[in-house]
């Protein structure tokens, strides 16, 4: 009776434990919900006491805050065990919060909202109720607390955008934050905007209603709201300026993410002091730097794509420049953020928006600021359907406040450099005299400006020699040739009746793949037949029992080598006979096949030579003959640029005279900027308006050796490779010097005395016994 009345009160103590140890009773709950039913309802009970006076006394002593953040945290983690005290517990979370939202200490508003969040996880709360309260509670001055509702809102769309399960939630969802924007409250309709920007560009809603509902902030009644939303489409001004990200490669990444780790780890461990301290906050301020560049670098094209999805740009555009033309009282900043934007519109869309280039021309002076930028959004705006006459007055504007001998070298080289974008934008626009006025400046004294004009004679030999005189036009290629100058004229139909470059493609069949191409310019062919395939299919047989034959024993070799023997005292007698019998079987099919592939390919070479001697109106006339009846494949296409590419090197190789170092680093800058406006918006960069080419400096002897020491850094030598390590380096007698005695004592005796004749002889006579396999002498 006494041990069980001692059981009983253990018992007793562990439940009365239960009640004051939380986490203990979370974990027993999870485990077994049914069975501590009793507990959580009293709990919950003293949760519903401290909320009645929460509602009297909001503001509460610090030293009872700690019992009521562990009771929120313990009824957020079981709660949702019990689907109706769940529900209960999120009803009084949003109620308190409501009615005592600002009163509230700020550790309590972030636990009970970090409650509800966890709650509507596991669908006890609706989402549209919690977005309702994450904004009403947006209005209290509490920046940490604005932070985890934005956070958390971007969270619960991503979630949902992973699922892709309840599509009426996302919509919902959707209109809820769309109507956020447009409050009368100023954090409200912020805090919306930040929302749909973060989860555009992360990816989560990348669609046409969240950029355009992005768009409508450009109209925004609050110009933090206009700013925002202008920068957005925009893109970062890396991008802006036409800089290259400094971006590591991966493996030194890697090692500079391991090395932070290891800094963070050992600050954990080791002792603290100052010098530690410092670089762990050097360490937690440079991973957070990376992973800022890291989310800017993802989202550095998003711009162009929201740009693309306004549903009626051209009224985007009307609506931004009226906003621009009556913005007298605005700052400066803003109106070329405006500019900016109205620019890189109207260049991807290709719009009319006609007054904005003379708009521009009250900014074009060297003393104006920004000037720079506000040439470059001038560069932006033109395109090839702006009426002439606009872009030749714009021209003609910047020519005469920029390029004039009383202007400095650096005005007279940003304006050259803007002339040449706008005319590789609307080329139909260049003036003729006006052309070669700029055309003289190549033999500036100084070589920017001379630069900036070759840069513009570049660029008239690519698209338009016509207008250039005789002597500046250069050597004659086919692209020239090519050129028609109906086609340079505005409102001319750009549209070919045939593929260029396809007359190479004479004599070559459709379904043929190109195999590889050599240094010749040779190209090989191959049919796709049955044959092929049958032959690939014996290779692939052949590789195997190849592969099988290395493995045979070294029998079998001395058997093949005597076979070899034999064979080649057969050939010594046989002579030419025995050599056509030991010459490999082919099959009729496969050497029939091979014969027809050689001749095939003699046949295309020497059509190809015919076709190289054309000259250019009987190429139109073939390559429209070939369109016409011909269904073009990747591969064709594929040989026709390399054609073409072989064309114009051997062009440039065939000019007689040598070019200059100047002359070669423009044609690449423009084949470069060529790529590059391809590959993106194909509008120009703010690099190219600041161009400036440094002269070369003469290195002397020392600063050549210095260059190449510094290039042998972290460079493997050519000597034998050596370990590193602490015990690596000394000597096997440096290391026998710390050995114990008895180790190496047999060592030392051998060495302090001369063996006896008798040991030689002994030792001699084992060593004999030992290879005759016998045992040896004691």
């Amino acid at each position: 009776m006494a041990e069980m009345g001692e059981v009983e009160e253990t018992e007793i103590i562990k439940v009365t434990n239960l009640d004051y140890n939380l986490t203990l009773l979370q974990e027993k709950i999870k485990k077994d919900p049914e069975s501590y039913r009793q507990e959580f309802s009293e709990q919950f009970e003293h949760f519903k006491q401290n909320m009645k006076l929460l509602n009297i006394q909001p503001t509460q002593h610090r030293m009872n805050l700690q019992p009521i953040l562990e009771l929120v945290v313990f009824l957020s983690k079981t709660a949702i065990y019990y689907k109706n005290d769940a529900e209960e517990f999120a009803r009084l979370l949003v109620n308190i919060l409501t009615d005592q939202g600002p009163a509230l200490h700020h550790h309590i508003r972030e636990s009970f909202c970090e409650s509800l969040l966890s709650l509507r996880n596991r669908k006890h709360l609706d989402t549209i109720q919690l977005l309702q309260l994450f904004f009403e509670l947006c209005k209290i001055e509490d920046k940490n607390l604005r932070k985890f509702i934005s956070t958390a809102i971007v969270s619960i769309i991503k979630k949902l955008s992973k699922s892709n399960d309840d599509l009426k939630l996302k919509t919902k969802m959707q209109v809820f934050l769309f109507a956020k924007l447009k409050d009368s409250r100023a954090v409200v309709a912020r805090l919306a905007q930040m929302v749909l920007i973060n989860v555009f560009r992360r990816g989560f809603w990348k669609d046409n209603k969240t950029a355009n509902a992005i768009g409508e902030c450009v109209f925004h009644r609050i110009p933090k709201i206009q700013v925002s939303a202008m920068k957005f489409f925009l893109g970062t001004i890396k991008d802006e300026e036409g800089v290259a990200e400094d971006t590591d490669s991966e493996d030194e990444q890697a090692q500079n993410t391991k090395t932070l780790k290891e800094v963070m780890c050992a600050f954990r461990a080791a002792k603290k002091t100052r010098k530690k301290e410092k670089m762990f906050e050097k360490a937690k301020k440079t991973i957070s730097k990376d992973k800022k560049e890291k989310k800017e670098g993802k989202s550095k094209f998003c711009n162009l794509y929201a740009i693309q999805s306004l549903y009626d740009p051209q009224q985007f555009v009307d609506r931004l420049f009226k906003m621009l033309e009556s913005g007298k009282n605005e700052k400066f900043e803003v109106r070329v953020i405006r500019m900016a934007l109205c620019a890189r519109v109207i260049g991807v869309h290709k719009l009319q928006t006609l007054g904005f280039y003379s708009f521009l021309h009250r900014y074009l002076n060297p003393k104006q600021r920004e000037v720079t930028r506000i040439l470059l959004y001038a560069a932006q705006a033109c395109h090839d359907l702006v009426p002439p006459d606009l872009v030749e007055n714009l021209v003609k504007v910047i020519a005469n406040n920029f390029v004039t001998d009383k202007a400095s070298t650096e005005a007279i080289v940003v304006g050259l450099n803007t002339i040449r974008e706008i005319y590789s934008n609307c080329p139909h626009a260049a003036d003729p005299d006006l052309v070669q006025d700029l055309v003289q400046y190549r033999s500036y004294k100084n070589k920017n400006v001379a630069m900036a004009s070759k840069g513009i004679v570049t660029l008239f030999r690519e698209i338009n020699p016509s207008i250039l005189h005789r002597k500046d036009r250069g050597r004659p290629t086919e692209k020239s040739a090519d050129i028609d100058e109906n086609e340079i004229k505005f409102g001319s139909l750009k549209a070919k009746t045939f593929i260029p470059g396809a007359e190479i493609l004479y004599g070559v069949e459709e379904g043929m793949e190109m195999e590889d191409i050599d240094s010749d310019a040779s190209e090989d062919w191959v049919d796709l037949d049955v044959n092929d395939k049958d032959d690939s299919i014996k290779n692939e047989k052949n590789e195997k029992v190849d592969d099988e034959e290395d493995e045979v024993s070294g029998e079998e070799d001395e058997i093949s080598g005597e076979e070899d023997e034999i064979s080649g005292e057969e050939d010594e007698i046989s002579g030419e006979e025995d050599i056509e019998d030991e010459e490999v079987e082919v099959d009729d099919e496969e050497y029939l096949s091979d014969s027809h592939d050689v001749e095939k390919n003699t046949q295309t070479e020497e059509k190809k030579v015919k076709i190289d001697e054309l000259n250019p109106d009987e190429r139109i006339a073939k390559a429209q003959e070939i369109s016409e009846n011909r269904i073009f494949t990747d591969s064709d296409f594929k040989r026709i640029r390399i054609h073409q590419l072989q064309r114009a090197i051997m062009n440039k190789r065939g000019t007689k005279r040598k070019q200059t170092n100047a002359d070669v680093q423009i044609e690449e800058e423009f084949e470069e900027k060529k790529i590059r406006k391809e590959e993106g918006d194909g509008l120009p960069r703010l690099n190219d308006i600041e161009h400036f080419h440094k002269k070369i400096k003469k290195q002397s002897k020392e600063e050549r050796l210095a260059q190449v020491k510094e290039g042998r850094e972290g460079r493997e030598s050519y000597a034998k490779k050596t370990k590193t390590g602490d015990h690596v380096g000394r000597t096997n007698r440096e290391l026998a010097k710390k050995k114990n005695f008895s180790m190496i004592k047999q060592k030392v005796r051998g060495q302090n005395r001369q063996r006896s004749f008798r040991d030689r002889q002994i030792s001699l006579k084992n060593y004999l016994l030992k290879q005759k396999g016998k045992k040896t002498a004691n």
